[in-house]
């Protein structure tokens, strides 16, 4: 089970996989949210031999510190984010991204001096995970990388993701890797004509 939590204006994001308590038979999430405003939540699950299912519920948060929306904007065509000091995540997309059409998203982890890392190891049983949701908050996408790999992986520079965007618009998409049991996660708008 993965859960999504994103702010209104997609500038605060989250993903989570819940406790399962056995005895309880039910799963648990404990989170705290950064500050008062609204949110959108979406738990993905697929129960054992059924379909894939995505619930959505909104949250109006009114504990903590106000939040201030920022409104998301087509980045220029730099695709390239320094995530922390020793972390910079570069995004490979098609020159024009068409919606209806599968696109390849790749992106690529680098150290603090831009080497390619090749030491990544998966991360809640993937080589990646890539969340895309759409500046309406209409669409939601959950991707996994186009290779599955192993419990043993070591692997990158470069985690592709496969997908279709269902109408133009701005989309955001966050991509996320684990490298020396550090998770990061990168974020980018994407415009789809």
């Amino acid at each position: 089970m993965h859960i999504i939590i994103v702010s209104e204006d997609l500038s605060y994001f989250s993903h989570i996989h819940p406790v399962f308590d056995n005895k309880e038979g039910k799963f648990s999430v404990y989170h705290v949210f950064p500050e008062t405003g609204k949110y959108k939540i979406w738990v993905d699950f697929k129960p054992k031999n059924e379909n894939q299912t995505l619930v959505t519920f909104k949250l109006d948060n009114s504990m903590g510190n106000s939040l201030k929306p920022i409104r998301i904007i087509q980045e220029r065509q730099q695709y390239t984010k320094q995530i922390n000091e020793n972390h910079t995540v570069k995004l490979l997309i098609p020159k024009e991204i068409e919606s209806n059409k599968p696109v390849d998203l790749t992106f690529i982890i680098l150290d603090q001096n831009s080497n390619p890392i090749t030491d990544l190891t998966p991360l809640m049983g993937a080589g990646g995970h890539s969340v895309i949701i759409s500046s309406d908050l209409k669409e939601f996408l959950h991707v996994h990388p186009t290779k599955e790999v192993s419990s043993n992986w070591k692997g990158g520079p470069e985690i592709s993701f496969n997908t279709v965007f269902p109408y133009p618009g701005l989309y955001k998409a966050w991509g996320q890797f684990q490298h020396q049991n550090v998770t990061i996660t990168a974020d980018f708008v994407l415009k789809v004509v």
